[in-house]
């Protein structure tokens, strides 16, 4: 009995949050970084822009020191009826870093941002984040991570978690590819 406890509490820990990581290249905190605006594939207005301001703020957290948040202006007549999720932000924000001559780019998709619907209401946020080397424009870290809270937690709180995780997991990309 005490076997099958033990295994459901580690499943339900582990159930929590799921990592993916892709590796190719080098990547290097000490660096000049551009963080692009982020994608929101969600209904939640303004999850990507809420998204940004915690990467960044992990970012730094984490050891990188310069950092530049690209702000581009949408061209009239572009937002496609309103249908643009933020790509066409994110595009001219990868140009603008480009003649920057920054060294990366971290681009990022919100994909949950909300409360499950149910008696708990429980927090759930999701994220797909991709270090870009530029001029080139070569992907050399993809990441997507996911997580459901508990009901009494907060939305940002758990993105916070998620995102933090995913960068962690950078850092330590970034840190085999020094040695």
């Amino acid at each position: 009995m005490k076997k099958i406890f033990v295994v459901l509490l580690v499943g339900l820990l582990l159930s929590g949050c799921v990592t993916l990581r892709q590796g190719g290249g080098t990547v290097s905190f000490n660096d000049s970084w551009a963080l692009l605006p982020f994608i929101n594939n969600t209904e939640t207005p303004y999850a990507a822009e809420r998204a940004e301001a915690v990467t960044a703020a992990l970012l730094h957290t984490h050891g990188v020191q310069k950092l530049e948040r690209t702000v581009t202006e949408t061209a009239k007549g572009d937002d496609h009826l309103g249908l643009d999720r933020g790509e066409l932000k994110q595009k001219a924000a990868l140009e603008a870093a480009k003649q920057k001559k920054v060294r990366y780019a971290i681009a990022g998709t919100v994909n949950e941002w909300r409360y499950k619907v149910g008696l708990d209401g429980e927090p759930v946020a999701g994220f797909t984040l991709q270090v870009i080397e530029l001029p080139e424009e070569k992907v050399v870290w993809s990441g997507v991570a996911g997580k459901s809270g508990w009901s009494r937690d907060a939305v940002s709180a758990v993105a916070q978690q998620v995102l933090d995780s995913l960068i962690g997991d950078l850092e330590k990309a970034a840190a085999t590819n020094t040695k």
